[in-house]
């Protein structure tokens, strides 16, 4: 196999990690674990709560773990075909590939505190168990500060690529739009229910979805564009 042609199937691959990402976490979150518990609950009955859940937490976490390894590969593969684009600014592509890179490095330190939180749960003090837990949710959200960055700086690249481009120009507003919901989570830590709750309707209701379908839009084109560059080569070979 030529190098040029390994090189292009690594691309197709990683291009293809957002889907999988967004797969095995939305799996993940909806369909195998809890939802988040009460944060207005006693440390007794957040306790229970992971003794009566300790299973769907535990496969939670293993279907998310697994999805930041294609989530990390995901970014990598995005910064690459920027990159290319002569037009584009190189620090603001560093900077948001490096903001962007980042959340599922700390997506992975919150998922061990609620790997903990289930494992331990029943066999040590409920506080403990609530603190993990509080460390894991809060955590989890509390992370949108460089995940914002990221959306704004590629959203407003995506909008100077010179057109037509393999990115369409209305995922680069999306992008912008995606970026507005995400501050949102940073009331987490000012209410512990209500819409602004950590569990909260303009929280984890509406960043943890945008955030998912800003990813799912992303590669479906960046999968478009690795495809149709291997057309265009093969084209040109023949």
């Amino acid at each position: 196999m030529s190098t040029v042609k390994a090189g292009r199937m690594w691309e197709k691959a990683f291009a293809w990690s957002g889907l999988v990402f967004a797969v095995l976490c939305l799996f993940g979150l909806e369909v195998v674990g809890p939802q988040p518990p009460s944060f207005s609950a006693s440390a007794a009955e957040t306790s229970k709560f992971y003794v009566e859940n300790g299973m769907r937490t535990l496969l939670l976490v293993t279907f998310c773990s697994i999805s930041m390894a294609f989530l990390l590969a995901w970014s990598v593969q995005l910064g690459v075909m920027l990159w290319r684009r002569p037009e584009l600014s190189r620090p603001a592509i560093v900077v948001a590939i490096l903001s962007l890179s980042s959340t599922p490095i700390l997506l992975s330190f919150d998922l061990a505190f609620f790997a903990m939180a289930a494992y331990r749960a029943g066999d040590i003090s409920p506080e403990i168990i609530q603190g993990f837990s509080d460390v894991a949710w809060i955590g989890s959200m509390l992370i949108w500060p460089p995940l914002t960055a990221s959306m704004v700086i590629i959203g407003v690249l995506i909008l100077q690529l010179d057109q037509p481009s393999f990115i369409p120009r209305w995922l680069g507003w999306y992008s912008l739009l995606c970026a507005a919901a995400e501050p949102f989570q940073g009331l987490i830590i000012f209410f512990k229910e209500g819409a602004f709750g950590p569990r909260g309707l303009a929280t984890w209701y509406l960043a943890v979805p945008t955030w998912g379908f800003w990813i799912i839009a992303l590669s479906i084109v960046m999968v478009r564009a690795v495809a149709s560059s291997d057309e265009t080569t093969a084209a040109a070979a023949a």
